[in-house]
C-alpha cells in the first residue's frame, strides 16, 4: 500500500480511537468497524481514509485495512486475491459463508528484505453497496504460531453490519461452520421446564473463542493497558456467544414472561437460576467455562455465570452490563431497574448489581466489595 505523508485529520481521530482499543466506524460506513487490541499506531495511510496500515507496540503484529470502491470486485475472494498478489505474497485462499454471503480467508507468507513474514487475511462485501473490505495481518514467520490467536482475534473483530456485532467472526465460522444438527437443552427456571436447542458444535466453537481471546489478552498481563485488554476479552466472548444463545433466550422468555410481574421479576428469576449452578473452576487455561456449556449443565464460576446472565438480559431488551474486578477477583451482572436496592452509577444510570454466587436478590452485594472504583464496567452494543 502506498504511504502518504499528508494524512487527513479525521484519520488521526480514527487511529486515536484504535490506540485505546475502541471499536469505531471506518470510511463513512457506520457499521463497518474493527476492534483492535490496545497498542496499535498508524504506519501509513491513504488520504481518503479508506486504507491504512498499523503496527502494535506489544506484539510484532501489523495490520492493513483496505476498503475498495463498490463495483471494483465481484466477490470477496477476488478482492482478497488481488490484494495479496499486489503484496507479492504466496497464499492459500478459501471461502467461507458469513453473514449470508461468501467471505474470503487466506494464510500467506512473504519476504520483505531479509525478513520472512507470515500472516492471515480476510475479506467481505458490505451488504449495502457491495464495497469490498480486506483485512490483512502478519508477524515474523518464526513467531506465527505464538501470535496466531492474536491475529485471528483481530480478524474476528470485523463488523460489516449491525448483526455482525452479535455473531462469530469470519475465522471462527471457517473453523467451526454452523451446523444444522442440534443438541437438546432442558432448563428448569422458577419451576418452569423450558426445552430448547443449541447447535451441535456451539460448545466447542465457543470454548475455542474463549481460549483464543485469553491467549491474546495474556500479552497485556504486565502492560499498563491490561484493563482495556481485559474488557475486550469479555466483549469478544459476548460477540461470539450472543447468537449461539439467542434461541435458548427466546424460549426462556416465552415460557417465563407470562408469569412475571415486570422486568425485574423476570430478572430475579434468571438471577436465582444462575445462583443454582454448580460451582466448578474450568480446567482450561482461561479458567472460564464458555456460555453454551452452562446451559448443558457444565460447571461455572462467577464470571461465566454473570456474563451469561448479562447476555440473556440484553437479549430480552434490558439495559444490562457486566462488571468485573481484579481487586476483588469477582464478577457481577448489573441492570437498570426502578426497584429498590443498592446500585452503582454508570453512564448516568443506576444499575442494580446481581450476585450470581449467593442466594440474594438484585441490589445486594457483599459490603466488602462495595467500592465502585474497584469495578470495571463492560458494556456491549
Amino acid at each position: 500500500m502506498t504511504s502518504k505523508k499528508k494524512i487527513l485529520p479525521v484519520l488521526f481521530l480514527l487511529i486515536s480511537h484504535f490506540l485505546i482499543a475502541q471499536r469505531v466506524g471506518i470510511g463513512g460506513y457506520s457499521e463497518l468497524s474493527i476492534y483492535l487490541p490496545p497498542g496499535f499506531s498508524i504506519q501509513a495511510a491513504e488520504t481518503d481514509g479508506r486504507a491504512f496500515q498499523l503496527r502494535n507496540d506489544v506484539a510484532p503484529v501489523s495490520v492493513i485495512f483496505r476498503l475498495y470502491n463498490k463495483g471494483r470486485y465481484a466477490s470477496a475472494k477476488e478482492a482478497l486475491s488481488s490484494s495479496l498478489k499486489s503484496l507479492n505474497t504466496e497464499f492459500d485462499l478459501d471461502s467461507v459463508k458469513w453473514r449470508g454471503q461468501e467471505a474470503g480467508i487466506a494464510t500467506f507468507s512473504v519476504t520483505l528484505g531479509n525478513e520472512e513474514l507470515a500472516g492471515i487475511a480476510e475479506s467481505a462485501l458490505l451488504p449495502g453497496d457491495k464495497s469490498a473490505v480486506v483485512v490483512i495481518t502478519w508477524c515474523p514467520a518464526e513467531q506465527f504460531e505464538n501470535l496466531t490467536a492474536y491475529m485471528v482475534s483481530i480478524l474476528d473483530s470485523l463488523t460489516i453490519d449491525a448483526g455482525s456485532y452479535f455473531e462469530a467472526g469470519i475465522c471462527t465460522n471457517y473453523i467451526f461452520p454452523p451446523e444444522e444438527e442440534t443438541v437438546p437443552v432442558k432448563l428448569n427456571i422458577a419451576g418452569k421446564t423450558i426445552n430448547s436447542v443449541l447447535k451441535k458444535n456451539d460448545v466447542e466453537a465457543a470454548q475455542y473463542v474463549v481460549e483464543r481471546e485469553y491467549q491474546a489478552t495474556l500479552l497485556y498481563s504486565k502492560d499498563s493497558r491490561w484493563q482495556e485488554a481485559w474488557e475486550r476479552y469479555y466483549k469478544m466472548i459476548f460477540k461470539d456467544s450472543f447468537k449461539r444463545l439467542q434461541r435458548v433466550s427466546f424460549d426462556v422468555y416465552n415460557v417465563l414472561s407470562p408469569f412475571c410481574v415486570d422486568e425485574t421479576d423476570l430478572a430475579q428469576k434468571l438471577l436465582t437460576w444462575t445462583q443454582s449452578f454448580s460451582y466448578e473452576r474450568s480446567k482450561t487455561q482461561s479458567d472460564f467455562a464458555c456460555l453454551p456449556s452452562l446451559l448443558l449443565g457444565g460447571g461455572s464460576d462467577c464470571d461465566s455465570r454473570s456474563l451469561l446472565l448479562t447476555v440473556f438480559l440484553r437479549q430480552m431488551n434490558q439495559d444490562a452490563v457486566f462488571m468485573v474486578s481484579a481487586y476483588y477477583a469477582h464478577a457481577l451482572a448489573a441492570f437498570v431497574s426502578t426497584h429498590p436496592g443498592h446500585s452503582f452509577s454508570y453512564n448516568d444510570k443506576d444499575y442494580l448489581m446481581g450476585e450470581t454466587t449467593a442466594p440474594v436478590s438484585w441490589g445486594m452485594i457483599d459490603s466488602a466489595q462495595d467500592d465502585q472504583s474497584k469495578w470495571i464496567f463492560v458494556d456491549f452494543p
